[in-house]
């Protein structure tokens, strides 16, 4: 599938202007980049496209109990602090920047990429967040952030189940105080 014909798709769904202007090109370019190879025709975008362009993303019930507490709350929001200071989503250095802002609330990097991923898509795999960034925009991130957290926020609160299915105890994403850095 080539940039061309996705956008004549994009653009008989209703969903891109005509002409179409050359960021939106580059969306499509960076879309095709994260989802080319799980799709086989144009129609194939349209789930994608549509869960993008969506504001918020359902989360399933146990991985938002994963994420409710204190730590991962100030994760995500000083994600959004560092989305929001962003002039291009292109490009950032997520792989470095990432992890450096979870280690200041004692979260693991791998722990960190998950609860940012669950924020933005609902969804434990997908594309390389280097590529959702700019798919998602600034807009949508600061939104699908600021869901999370009030859903973290508000009905019981930040104190997670105790027991998960088969009644084992559950332990959400916590974070641990950061080692003195002795040489």
């Amino acid at each position: 599938m080539t940039r061309d014909e996705l956008a004549a798709t994009m653009q008989r769904w209703g969903l891109l202007e005509m002409p179409a202007p050359e960021a939106a090109l580059r969306w499509i370019d960076t879309f095709l980049e994260a989802y080319g190879e799980h799709l086989s025709s144009v129609d194939d975008a349209r789930p994608f496209v549509a869960e993008l362009r969506a504001e918020a993303c359902l989360i399933p019930a146990l991985e938002l109990e994963r994420l409710r507490t204190r730590e991962v709350l100030f994760f995500l929001d000083t994600i959004g602090q560092y989305v929001d200071n962003q002039a291009e989503l292109r490009g950032l250095p997520l792989e470095h920047d990432i992890p450096e802002m979870a280690r200041e609330f004692g979260i693991a990097p791998d722990d960190a990429r998950h609860a940012l991923r669950m924020a933005l898509t609902g969804q434990k795999d997908g594309p390389p967040l280097e590529l959702l960034f700019p798919l998602l925009g600034h807009d949508r991130i600061l939104i699908r952030i600021g869901a999370v957290n009030s859903m973290l926020l508000h009905g019981r609160g930040l104190e997670p189940i105790r027991f998960g299915p088969g009644g084992k105890p559950f332990e959400p994403i916590r974070g641990t105080k950061p080692e003195d850095d002795k040489p």
